[in-house]
């Protein structure tokens, strides 16, 4: 019996709890390791120079309204175009024999007496009856004369 207590001693003696110390801490290695290879490291935030605009008043905005043109398709083939008050120009027509090249060097003419820069806005205004060509040729002549600010109008 004495062999069957002394086993039974061992096994009461070793069922208790014990920490050990050298795999806690392979643990805590192996989490330390894959928290430094997984972190996402930014870089430095550095400074972009920058000018902030001067304090506008109210007095110093000035909407600029744009320079109408408006299209008007005729029967014939040709198209009307009124430039704003400043004129109206046949583009196509058999007799005028206009083109729309002709019709920038009109334009360039009517933007310099007016003293407008080439970032005011322009706006076609086509009519319900106006041919996509015509619209479209306008609109690459108003490119070639480096005119960005071009706004289209909705046709009912």
């Amino acid at each position: 019996m004495k062999h069957y207590h002394s086993i039974r001693q061992r096994f009461a003696s070793s069922s208790r709890m014990q920490i050990r110390m050298i795999p806690m801490i392979d643990v805590v290695f192996l989490l330390l390791i894959f928290f430094l290879m997984t972190a996402n490291f930014r870089p430095r935030e550095g400074f972009l120079p920058a000018e902030l605009p001067r304090q506008i008043t109210r007095s110093d905005l000035v909407e600029l309204e744009p320079l109408l043109i408006y299209l008007q398709s005729r029967p014939d083939g040709s198209c009307v175009v009124d430039i704003g008050d400043a004129g109206s120009f046949t583009v196509g027509s058999p007799e005028e024999r206009g083109s729309f090249s002709d019709l920038g060097v009109e334009l360039k003419k009517i933007i310099a007496q007016q003293g407008r820069n080439l970032d005011d806005p322009v706006k076609l205004v086509p009519n319900a009856l106006t041919k996509w060509d015509h619209v479209v040729k306008t609109y690459d002549m108003l490119w070639q004369l480096d005119l960005r600010n071009i706004i289209f109008t909705m046709v009912e």
